[in-house]
């Protein structure tokens, strides 16, 4: 089959994350088994317009609005068997329902609720406006989620039920294996750099614990627009000197430092799932976060990790020390957990929905002519 993928970002995307993940961990696997897959997304500055990255044909039309412009165009010049509308950054793919191609939509939160201090008011009021019409837009559409959290979300959106899947994401076991852990105590955050993702909190919890746990280390993965700030507030806090900012490292350099730290924290306001919560598990290190959407689906308490009331820094600090003081009981339930996904099950899923979702439509066709 020929498969279009759209999304705002690609894998390749210096701001890439969970929704990128699942496009390449998914993709790859749908290419290995036969079928043709393209995806359709911004660029960035100086960014290559089109790229095959591993199999997967990459193609890059402006910025935001960009992709958007080009689909109309390049979906009447081009046939696919089914089209796949990434709606993790929130704004709508309308061509393919004007143009009636047979349209899968993969939706992993509601945005309303990581829009404050995000963007500004009136856009956010606008991108909330707008995911309280997809119930009309994707009206003949099924929709793909990764969570309970999730379905429940379109649900309040006017999805019927009967038009969800949920199809959780995968790890890579391979990448993410339990190691040799640091000999003193050490702490890991490789959440993202975004505001709603709130990197700060691993800061006040590193001051906090510090007073109880001797020779702590806290290493931040990653880089973004919340980075200087976060390197200010350290030598405000005067932990400076027990924090080691990573910046953008390979996914080899990422499994590692999280293999080899004791615990990991995880403070986003909100989550579709938390594919790093569970690929921390995955290398034998638990996590303590806030019990927010999605959070709260990839922790299971007591044994991958402890989720506390939200915004609770006082429950969030007994968590990590409750952890942090008997790191060897947590280790192999926590890799237990993460035993229950895998990319190629993901893959399974998604290959089994495209081939119903085409097939129906093959259907129809034959009782029309």
């Amino acid at each position: 089959m020929k498969i279009l993928w759209l999304a705002h970002r690609d894998p390749l995307n210096p701001r890439a994350g969970g929704a990128e993940r699942i496009i390449y961990e998914v993709g790859m696997r749908l290419i290995k088994n036969g079928h043709q897959v393209s995806v359709l997304a911004g660029g960035w500055k100086n960014c290559e317009r089109e790229e095959i990255l591993n199999g997967i044909r990459v193609m890059r039309f402006g910025h935001r609005v960009g992709p958007h412009v080009a689909l109309t165009v390049h979906l009447l010049k081009h046939r696919y068997d089914v089209i796949i509308a990434d709606l993790g950054h929130a704004v709508p793919w309308i061509s393919p329902v004007l143009l009636r191609r047979k349209t899968i939509v993969s939706f992993l939160h509601l945005h309303a609720r990581s829009l404050p201090g995000q963007v500004g008011r009136l856009l956010a009021y606008f991108i909330t406006a707008l995911e309280k019409l997809y119930f009309i837009i994707y009206n003949n559409s099924h929709f793909v989620t990764i969570s309970n959290t999730s379905f429940a979300d379109l649900e309040s959106l006017g999805i019927k039920s009967k038009n969800i899947s949920i199809i959780r994401p995968g790890v890579n076991s391979e990448l993410f294996h339990p190691a040799i852990k640091t000999g003193y105590p050490s702490v890991v955050y490789f959440g993202g750099m975004r505001r709603y993702k709130r990197p700060e909190e691993s800061l006040y919890l590193l001051k906090e614990l510090r007073n109880e746990i001797k020779d702590l280390k806290l290493t931040i993965i990653g880089d973004g627009p919340c980075r200087s700030n976060l390197e200010k507030l350290c030598v405000e806090l005067g932990i400076r000197e027990n924090v080691k900012f990573a910046g953008r490292i390979s996914d080899s350099e990422v499994a590692g430092i999280v293999a080899s730290s004791w615990l990991n924290i995880h403070s986003s306001v909100t989550e579709g799932w938390g594919i790093s919560i569970i690929e921390a598990a995955s290398a034998g290190t638990p996590t303590v976060a806030f019990k927010v959407p999605g959070v709260s689906d990839s922790v299971e308490n007591g044994l991958n990790g402890i989720t506390v009331e939200n915004g609770n820094r006082q429950s969030l600090t007994e968590a990590a020390l409750e952890i942090l003081r008997n790191p060897e009981k947590w280790r192999t339930s926590s890799v237990k957990v993460a035993q229950k996904y895998s990319w190629d099950k993901t893959a399974e899923l998604w290959e089994k929905l495209i081939k119903e979702i085409t097939d129906e439509r093959h259907s129809k066709e034959d009782v029309k002519s």
